[in-house]
């Protein structure tokens, strides 16, 4: 059955959704110069979020995955209120967040927070973290019986009190993400987006700040939105997958059914890029390695955007718009051959994906380890 960009991502959960996403259209117009304007050249849209519907229950975490150029963070923006909405909605348990202003949102800001991909870049160089982590306190001018201290918000995150005195290029990689990690907990907030929270660190730093992610959702309840293109990551860490291609959704669903069983063809490419720790896997699990580059926002192609690269592609993909049909159980694909595609696929796409996400949670073991070591 088809379902248009309005329909629920997931089934009905006891209280309703916490964050919910529909129709979320966010467009950039292209900037004129002095000839063109005297010329009165029509001013094109680049379309970087366009019609894209799910829902977060409590609880739960989202990946959201897809190339550079996807419109994974714009997403994220958008719904934090940092980048204005062309149209649709995004509300946070029940509570509309497009279109408010600036005054509007200050009390939400508690309740949804962000972690932003470059952490040294987000924290101001002028100061030092015990002024970083108090600062929204400020911002939002907190009780003092309310807040925590900043010895509190370092150790939170696995974070000795010497950090404190540190200015932000004096932190390594991974103790830059973690302050921000503390700065973001600071208010409590309810739904925390993690953009692309392991760029740049290696192996066993990467799977430590996974590893404390996972431990502060538990211990905390936090809800999560994880952006990032790295199927392993979600696999190891999310409940739901939801990915994405210029600007809009092609597949959500269960973390482990996707990896299993991707149905769009776009899910299947990603898994092939992933690497596998197994070389006698590797056999057939190149076969869906992409060819050509992400199309650009600006000018995205007919019918279903991912058709110049699809080798399943026909007449049909390239004039007719695929619908998010709904699989049942939560699960939907855009794509007019799924089931075509499920009838030859490959069993080491499979295999492949549960090797790598068993790589990602032995190397996240062994930090949790040595963490517990130190």
């Amino acid at each position: 059955m088809g379902v248009g960009p309005g329909a629920r991502m997931t089934a009905d959960a006891p209280g309703g959704a916490l964050l919910s996403v529909r129709d979320l259209q966010t467009y950039f117009s292209d900037r004129q110069g002095v000839i063109a304007r005297l010329m009165r050249r029509k001013t094109g849209e680049v379309r970087a979020v366009d019609g894209v519907s799910f829902d977060v229950v409590r609880g739960e975490t989202l990946g959201l995955v897809g190339e550079s150029g996807s419109g994974k963070s714009t997403l994220a923006r958008t719904v934090m209120g940092l980048v204005p909405a062309t149209g649709g909605s995004a509300s946070l348990d029940g509570r509309e967040l497009v279109g408010l202003r600036r005054r509007e949102w200050r009390p939400l800001r508690r309740r949804i927070q962000m972690i932003f991909q470059d952490p040294v870049s987000s924290l101001s160089p002028r100061f030092r973290v015990s002024f970083l982590l108090r600062e929204p306190y400020v911002i939002n001018k907190v009780p003092a019986d309310q807040q925590s201290s900043v010895d509190e918000l370092l150790d939170m995150v696995g974070l000795s009190a010497e950090q404190a005195d540190k200015y932000p290029h004096e932190l390594s990689g991974g103790q830059a993400r973690r302050v921000s990690i503390a700065r973001a907990l600071a208010l409590h907030p309810e739904v925390l987006f993690a953009d692309e929270p392991t760029a740049g660190l290696d192996v066993s730093a990467a799977a430590s700040i996974l590893n404390l992610m996972r431990d502060l959702r538990d211990r905390l309840g936090l809800t999560y939105v994880l952006i990032t293109h790295d199927l392993n990551v979600v696999g190891y860490f999310a409940d739901r997958i939801a990915v994405m291609y210029v600007g809009q959704l092609v597949e959500i669903g269960l973390g482990d059914r996707i990896l299993a069983h991707p149905r769009h063809p776009y899910t299947r490419a990603l898994l092939s890029c992933a690497p596998v720790p197994d070389p006698h896997l590797n056999e057939g699990h190149l076969d869906n390695v992409l060819g050509g580059e992400i199309p650009s926002p600006h000018d995205p192609p007919s019918g279903c955007r991912f058709h110049p690269r699809c080798k399943y592609a026909d007449p049909r993909c390239t004039d007719e718009v695929p619908p998010l049909e709904d699989l049942g159980e939560g699960e939907m694909v855009a794509c007019h051959h799924w089931r075509r595609i499920a009838l030859t696929e490959q069993p080491p796409v499979a295999e492949a994906a549960a090797a790598a996400v068993a790589a990602a949670a032995a190397v996240a073991a062994a930090a949790d380890a040595a963490d517990a070591a130190v």
